[in-house]
């Protein structure tokens, strides 16, 4: 709540600020800080209605034995505040943008989470109901809560934890299983441990198990970062490091339990040995290794099986498949077959309205799951962080000027490819998106590639930018303008060959984008019909094949791949409509996991924000003084309670008479701090904790323990008696019920 510099002296030896990766934009440290500032009011808060529950269980029980026009009153006042403070809430800081929101989250969570608890427990009708599966939930909220992260999320929480390949729902229903199993099985774990290590009755075990552990875990760090500094925490490593410190960890709290729990087995039965043998001694370890070989065998079965940690990068041997894909119809109204299609291409999952009419989206057919190649369609921040800071030109036809403006429309640029009659089709286009530079060389002809790609090693020797990847294609024109005579094909060939030599000797990765599936038909004349046929732009890529224009790049875009189920809609017999190079660069892209892997760009060089730039010194004297209301008045809803006491007082006559008091007094019965007493003495008489001692005028309901008092105190007694007895007398206050209860108690 101060910037004090406290956060960045405790915290900076054991997080780094940076640099900044997928899912920790900012670094190690702020995303720490981040998220510890969202919440290092919760705790306190949680602690506050904790020590306060006795008396605010005590309060709604005097509350309730009230009469029903009292009750109202009292629920109704502390009701309104609540929900007009949510308004307040909801309105203001509820309202602002994400960031603004998360830096005020931690001074404003309490309101919600109180008021919720209030209203749930608000009448008895409530509190008599409820549902197991959530109240086991609460149970087991702590270990769920720390272990949530590994059972749903992967790549620093950027994606989901697939175990079920193409079965979402069902990857979601095993995900929470194994979750509440292994936050069960914790607990459980932990309860027995904390109660064999820390022992109530004594103090001078649970300081030695404390500096053990504090030892230990300390020691546990230093061997991690020891490992992290060589490079050796892979997953071997990791496993024989959990299998060894498991098995001295085991030991260790046998070594110093071992006596305890054989002298209470002896008082239990006879039978129980003397000395631990070695068969007990040792099938705990070898059961946990077993556990452990088992667990790590399944996740890697289950990886052969496809699962993965998230959208992990696809691996160079996933070229062979990328092209391998079809047009699917797609039914938003029909769940069955978005399912299929998302399992065995890829698509329909991201729909969410249903619409009329099934359209066609491009999907890749299913691959063996040990191959990791789960091709999908990639979207405009997931690109734009992959090509930031990088230069992409594309040479060739109009078919490449095609994909070119697909680029720009997946990096956000929408009107990319509009038909527009002022720009020329036959002219380069450059443009920047962000950080990043896309441009297009008008190349139709194999000779004009040629010579473009000289052109651009040209600049780059004389100490211009280099592409960082070339996008070049052709060979349909080639086919309708130098074909028709045998010197035109022999000039075609060299010039093949000369390209196939600046794709290999190219200083940035190469795609080359071969024809597209010719719609013969639709050809605009004789001449193209004759020289452009399908059957022509065939023997076209085959000899672009031969003559080693495809062993050049690094990549080929099939053209026959993306547009042979879409034939139909070529309206020229060679453009297609948008929608298919979409599909087409949704391939190109894919093959940037491994052409352009992921490297640092200019944006780590950015300093992070700094921890304590959150902090709102005005905010946390705010929650402290709620949290000074909640302990030092004994309220649970830290000070909300304390309302209903302005409306619901009575006259007290005999309590003014008793206690000489000049004027009549409006007494308050539903004051938090005037049931300490009788909320805590139970307690201390449960725990055998010794009596505190009662205040003379506080409390005007007695607890039988306060009863078993010295002598001495027998006129107190007698006049807090009185005090009882006045309030049962009175009908207005007490049902008959609750008074004859009371009654009894103070018989007794």
């Amino acid at each position: 709540d101060f910037n004090l510099g406290l956060f960045d002296l405790f915290f900076s030896p054991f997080f780094s600020r940076g640099p900044p990766s997928e899912g920790i934009p900012n670094g190690p440290l702020w995303e720490w800080y981040y998220h510890s500032h969202m919440h290092h009011w919760a705790s306190f808060v949680g602690i506050v209605y904790a020590v306060n529950y006795p008396i605010t269980s005590l309060l709604l029980e005097k509350v309730e034995s009230l009469s029903e026009q009292q009750i109202i009153l009292a629920k109704g006042t502390v009701s309104v505040s609540l929900l007009l403070a949510l308004a307040m809430w909801a309105s203001g800081p509820f309202a602002t943008p994400r960031f603004a929101f998360d830096s005020t989250h931690s001074y404003f969570a309490f309101l919600p989470i109180l008021s919720f608890v209030y209203f749930r427990n608000a009448t008895g009708y409530l509190r008599q109901h409820h549902l197991v599966a959530l109240k086991t939930i609460g149970k087991y909220s702590l270990e769920i809560f720390l272990f949530h992260h590994y059972f749903f999320l992967a790549d620093d929480g950027v994606s989901m934890l697939v175990l079920m390949p193409g079965y979402p729902k069902v990857n979601v229903i095993i995900s929470i299983i194994l979750l509440l199993i292994v936050a069960r099985t914790v607990h459980n774990l932990t309860t027995i441990l904390c109660g064999m290590m820390f022992p109530m009755d004594d103090d001078t075990k649970c300081i030695r198990s404390l500096a053990t552990f504090t030892v230990c875990g300390l020691a546990f760090y230093c061997l991690a970062f020891a490992l992290d500094s060589l490079s050796l925490t892979g997953e071997t490593t990791v496993m024989i490091g959990i299998l060894v410190l498991g098995l001295i960890s085991y030991h260790t709290i046998m070594d110093r339990t071992w006596a305890e729990y054989k002298n209470a087995g002896r008082q239990l039965s006879s039978g129980v040995s003397e000395e631990e043998t070695p068969t007990a001694r040792a099938s705990p370890p070898i059961i946990g290794t077993m556990v452990i070989l088992v667990l790590g065998t399944t996740w890697h079965i289950l990886s052969f099986a496809g699962a993965t940690g998230g959208n992990i990068p696809l691996p160079r041997t996933c070229e062979a498949y990328v092209n391998e894909g079809i047009w699917a119809p797609v039914s938003p109204c029909n769940e069955f077959q978005r399912g299929v299609d998302t399992r065995d291409l890829l698509v329909g999952g991201y729909y969410r309205n249903c619409e009329d009419g099934a359209t066609m989206h491009w999907g890749w057919r299913d691959t063996r799951p040990n191959l990791n190649c789960r091709f999908h369609s990639r979207g405009a921040e997931e690109m734009q962080k992959r090509l930031s800071h990088r230069k992409i030109v594309f040479i060739g036809d109009l078919t490449v000027r095609s994909l070119y403006h697909a680029l720009c429309r997946l990096l956000g640029d929408t009107s990319a490819g509009k038909f527009d009659a002022r720009v020329a089709d036959h002219a380069d286009i450059s443009k920047g998106i962000g950080n990043i530079r896309l441009e297009y060389k008008w190349a139709p002809l194999a000779f004009d590639q040629v010579s473009k790609m000289k052109d651009i090693r040209t600049k780059g020797n004389n100490g211009q930018k280099l592409p960082d990847l070339l996008v070049v294609g052709g060979g349909a024109l080639d086919r309708l303008h130098v074909w028709a005579t045998d010197e035109d094909q022999e000039s075609h060939k060299v010039a093949v060959q000369k390209l196939s030599k600046e794709l290999d000797f190219a200083s940035a990765p190469t795609v080359w984008c071969t024809p597209t599936t010719v719609n013969t038909p639709a050809l605009g004349n004789d001449e193209k019909r004759n020289q452009m046929n399908e059957m022509a732009i065939s023997e076209i890529r085959k000899m672009y094949a031969d003559l080693d224009v495809e062993e050049s790049a690094d990549f080929v875009l099939d053209g026959p791949s993306y547009s042979r189920g879409r034939v139909a809609e070529s309206y020229d017999g060679v453009l297609y409509p948008r929608n298919v190079y979409d599909a087409g660069i949704q391939i190109v892209v894919n093959s940037f996991d491994w052409l352009l892997p992921t490297a640092d760009s200019e944006d780590s060089l950015i300093d992070p924000p700094s921890p304590g730039s959150l902090s709102n010194p005005f905010l946390g004297l705010m929650m402290a003084c709620f949290g000074m209301i909640g302990l030092f008045f004994f309220d649970g809803y830290l000070g909300f309670s304390y309302l209903s006491s302005l409306f619901v007082r009575r006259n007290d006559s005999r309590k003014r008479q008793q206690h000489q008091y000049p004027q009549a007094s409006l007494i308050s019965i539903v004051m938090p701090n005037d049931l300490y007493d009788e909320a805590f003495v139970p307690y201390h008489h449960r725990l055998k904790l010794p009596s505190h001692q009662s205040r003379a005028a506080s409390g005007l309901f007695t607890s039988q323990g306060r009863q078993k008092k010295s002598d001495e105190n027998a006129p107190q007694r007698a006049m807090q008696d009185s005090d009882i007895l006045s309030l049962l007398d009175n009908d207005s206050l007490l049902g008959g019920s609750a008074r004859s209860i009371s009654r009894r108690s103070v018989g007794r």
